[in-house]
């Protein structure tokens, strides 16, 4: 495991850029942390680094958005609404670790979806508003891009 102590949203966004640039298809990214810790500002780094000149917001209501970067898509799941009702028998396995990468946050109401394979996020607040503590552990497969950062 790796941490990163981030000052701010550009430090994040630039360490999710770094993520993006040992992207593979199939890859799975997990991103956990509370309300507000970072995970939607995270992917915005990590998209706008593939190309994706949409924007990108959390799909809370939506629970998936897509979206086309310039190499592969990107799946990004928000599972918070799954708490209740999980996600087996809903189609998503059909994305999670396919031809694009996929960003999982809330994580925790997927975890029977999760492959062994992937990179797990932590994001947590700081000692400041802006502060974030970002802990990376890559797991199987995506060791390789923990060892990278």
């Amino acid at each position: 495991m790796k941490e990163f102590l981030m000052h701010n949203t550009i430090e994040t966004q630039k360490l999710a850029a770094l993520v993006a640039q040992s992207v593979y298809p199939g890859l799975v990214i997990t991103l956990t942390g509370d309300l507000g810790a970072g995970k939607t500002t995270f992917t915005q780094g990590f998209a706008q680094k593939l190309g994706v000149t949409a924007r990108v917001k959390s799909p809370t209501f939506n629970i998936m958005n897509t979206y086309q970067s310039h190499q592969i898509p990107i799946y990004h799941f928000d599972a918070y609404r799954l708490e209740e009702t999980g996600a087996e028998d809903q189609g998503f396995e059909d994305y999670i670790g396919t031809d694009g990468v996929t960003l999982i946050e809330w994580p925790q109401y997927m975890a029977d979806l999760l492959p062994n394979n992937r990179l797990d996020i932590t994001l947590s607040r700081g000692v400041t508003d802006d502060e974030r503590l970002i802990k990376v552990t890559g797991l199987g497969q995506a060791a390789a891009i923990e060892d990278k950062l």
